[in-house]
């Protein structure tokens, strides 16, 4: 019996020798977590040709370029077809799709500039593919259907084109949607949450498998698109009112419903959604925006005054860092569970905090997420497997007829 004792023991020890030769290591550093980790930016926006500044074109020389997201380690990013809101007149309408239709080439454009690095990705499938083959997966998104007129089936040519988000409004009510910050002219609440349209393009979005977006909504819209989606929804960037208080921010309610509905909200890199301003900036900064009259939006700025409005705008608030933005994603993730938080950066549309500038830095966050004692498979999730999931389900729900591409 003893000598079967000893024989026994000897065979675990070898058994577990062997194990322990045979398993992979687990990553400990910071930088091992990171380039294992499936990196996702689920909403940046690009500078169109239009407007780009003296040396920084579509894809170089701002926050997204391909250098930078070599740097960060980023596999993939969400580019918006985003139009600012304007006058709802048929020029209005007609200009806004002109400049979304070259929104759309400007991104397409960086992937054929740059065949080695980057890639469009059009299912979730084609995200890991792009990872593996060692490129940045690019996935078109949409926000504000100001630029579909008053047609929610123009979604679908944008769809054919390669567009998987779809985000209903931003800053201004359209005829789809009612905004959380809407302009001076507009009538609050003229939608009651989401108009016909609107509902009528959440169905179109969820028939053609495209991830549907409730960042910007009003509580009353973002409340009927949750109800009326076949499929998880993604709050893309966004921020938490338990905070700072914002329109522009999620209620704890509004989290729970997420949760509920098995979706995602990904915390925006944001200062002004991050880190609770004073009185006395936010006063500050509503009468830089009342010297350039910028109270619909920048409607009727010129380039330059807009610059300069951000400029002064910014120089008044006190800026965030990346630990304000972990402790928006603690907040979050103790609230409705780490499957249902990710993490995002609005990069070129004010996006950009301490630490965080640009998609070079993303390595900064896992550090800060590691400190603040989050496991390798919980960052894996932030950083990109909930975002990844919510892409799969809307897939998912597709109507096979409809989505051909």
């Amino acid at each position: 019996m003893k000598r079967n004792n000893a024989l026994l023991g000897r065979t675990a020890l070898f058994a577990l020798s062997l194990a322990a030769f045979s398993s992979p290591a687990v990553a400990q550093t910071p930088q091992d977590v990171h380039k294992q980790a499936l990196v996702l930016d689920p909403h940046v926006d690009v500078v169109a040709t239009s407007k780009a500044k003296a040396g920084a074109t579509i894809d170089a020389g701002t926050q997204i370029d391909v250098a930078k997201l070599k740097k960060g380690q980023v596999d993939a990013i969400f580019p918006s077809v985003f139009v600012e809101q304007s006058a709802r007149t048929p020029e209005g309408y007609a200009a806004a799709r002109k400049e979304a239709d070259a929104k759309l080439a400007a991104i397409l454009d960086i992937a054929a500039k740059h065949p080695n690095d980057v890639v469009i990705a059009r299912s979730a499938d084609d995200i890991v593919k792009a990872e593996k083959a060692g490129k940045t997966a690019i996935v078109i998104s949409f926000l504000n259907a100001y630029s579909l007129g008053k047609d929610p089936n123009a979604l679908k040519a944008f769809y054919d084109k390669g567009v998987r988000v779809f985000g209903l409004v931003h800053a201004g009510n359209n005829d789809f949607a009612d905004s959380s910050r809407p302009h001076a002219r507009d009538t609050a609440g003229e939608n009651h949450g989401l108009s016909v349209a609107g509902k009528q393009a959440i169905a179109l979005a969820n028939d053609l498998g495209i991830l549907v977006d409730v960042s910007q909504l009003t509580t009353d819209g973002f409340s009927q698109a949750i109800a009326l989606s076949r499929a998880p929804v993604i709050a893309s960037h966004s921020g938490l009112s338990g905070i700072v208080k914002s329109p522009r921010n999620l209620t704890d309610a509004e989290l729970d419903a997420i949760k509920a509905n098995n979706g995602v909200v990904g915390i925006v890199a944001f200062s002004s959604y991050l880190k609770q301003q004073s009185p006395e900036v936010e006063a500050a900064a509503k009468a830089v925006r009342q010297k350039y009259g910028a109270v619909n939006g920048y409607e009727g700025l010129t380039q330059a005054q807009r610059d300069a409005l951000g400029k002064e705008t910014a120089a008044l608030q006190v800026r965030a860092s990346v630990d304000d933005l972990v402790a928006s994603i603690d907040y979050a993730v103790k609230r409705i569970g780490v499957d249902h938080v990710a993490i995002s950066s609005d990069f070129n549309h004010g996006g950009g905090i301490t630490g965080f500038e640009d998609e070079g830095d993303a390595p900064n966050i896992t550090k800060a997420l590691l400190a603040k004692g989050y496991s390798q498979a919980d960052i894996g999730k932030l950083w990109g497997g909930n975002v990844l999931r919510v892409l799969r389900a809307a897939e998912a729900a597709k109507k096979k007829d409809l989505a051909q591409n």
